[in-house]
């Protein structure tokens, strides 16, 4: 099969959640023996890349056009040009609708959510009226463009509805994202009484739905109750978003092996996500860094909504949690007293990236729409 991938993402080596996802499909596409084809990108190993003046012959004797939806825009792009013009099925990759630019007029900029100065509110609510514009717009051609779409893969339940009530999909699919094991051997290594008990966060510390205002008062009000906890901060730019107080410390650009040895020898880590409140489909992301804990066989506590909520309530994999600090910290403060919680939620994060939730399944899920596609093709 000819997998036509488009994405305007330059995702070797990733650096991020969204490079990550890409790679893996491209990998696992390639390792099935298909061939990928990229646009303007000659990095990823084993792709066939193709400028962007090169639009024709990157269709032409495609069997797939794979087409990557996140909140940047469709219209008047590239990606229209290519899907109007692709004569094979067209397959959405969607991640994101166009009103998550809103992210960063409602939440941009806020370290603290309960200390704001009304000027800067203003200036975020005249940000958000810019924005309508632009989201009605490239909502209405998506919504147009995905009429010759065979079927909408979407990370999320939240994506999934967006897709069928905004875009009119006639077929959606639930993919959420995975993750890829650490070897067991490499787990827990620093594990033992001598060392604190270390909560580390991993990831972008430069989108505003990361949850580091969360982080920001509980590592305050843990120098208050607990004093021996660490908070440690693993992230790619903009360190100034997280405060540095005594019981942090934050690296800047780690490769990403020593991230997963930080993730594994960790107590526990954490994925924290505010609700989309300007948003009719609320918290729509599949968080990356979970999945990446869970693979590394980490103790993790997460925000009791969206999919975490979906897909964990009533799981012993990882702890819910309410996002205030209190409700935070309370959690960390379970497992740091509970040595057997804290095993039990290790191994069940591992275990599900092994039976359940790998990176195997994700692009297994995505080739069987393939070949629906081309079977409605033929």
């Amino acid at each position: 099969m000819i997998i036509a991938y488009m994405y305007e993402l330059k995702i070797y080596p990733p650096r991020g959640g969204n490079h990550r996802h890409a790679y893996e499909l491209v990998s696992g596409f390639i390792e099935k023996s298909h061939e990928v084809r990229v646009l303007n990108d000659p990095t990823v190993p084993g792709a066939i890349n193709f400028p962007h003046e090169q639009l024709n012959r990157f269709l032409e004797g495609a069997d797939i056009l794979y087409v990557r939806i996140d909140a940047r825009p469709v219209r008047n792009t590239l990606f229209e040009k290519a899907i109007k013009q692709a004569r094979c099925p067209v397959v959405w990759e969607v991640n994101a609708p166009a009103n998550e630019s809103l992210a960063y007029s409602w939440l941009g900029g806020k370290l603290d959510l309960r200390k704001e100065s009304p000027i800067r509110s203003l200036k975020r609510f005249v940000h958000a009226l810019r924005k309508y514009p632009e989201i009605y717009f490239e909502e209405s051609r998506r919504k147009s463009l995905s009429q010759k779409v065979f079927a909408h893969i979407c990370v999320t339940r939240a994506l999934a509805d967006y897709a069928k009530i905004r875009l009119s999909a006639r077929s959606t699919l639930v993919n959420p994202n995975g993750g890829n094991l650490l070897p067991q051997a490499s787990l827990h290594g620093n594990a033992n009484e001598e060392n604190p008990f270390t909560v580390l966060y991993s990831g972008s510390a430069m989108y505003p739905w990361q949850g580091l205002h969360y982080l920001n008062e509980v590592t305050a009000m843990a120098l208050e109750q607990e004093p021996d906890i660490q908070f440690v901060f693993c992230v790619s730019s903009h360190p100034e978003t997280i405060i540095q107080r005594s019981n942090t410390t934050v690296h800047v650009g780690l490769p990403h092996n020593q991230i997963l040895q930080k993730i594994g020898q960790a107590d526990v880590c954490v994925a924290l996500y505010p609700d989309y409140p300007w948003s009719p489909w609320g918290l729509h992301n599949s968080p990356m860094k979970l999945y990446e804990y869970f693979g590394c066989g980490a103790a993790t506590i997460t925000s009791n909504l969206g999919q975490m909520k979906d897909l964990f309530t009533g799981r012993s994999v990882t702890l819910l949690t309410e996002n205030t600090p209190e409700a935070i910290l309370a959690s960390i403060q379970k497992i740091k007293r509970n040595p057997s919680l804290k095993k039990q939620l290790q191994e069940s994060a591992y275990r599900l990236i092994t039976e359940e939730m790998g990176w195997d399944r994700v692009v297994k899920r995505t080739l069987d729409v393939f070949e629906e596609a081309l079977d409605e093709a033929r």
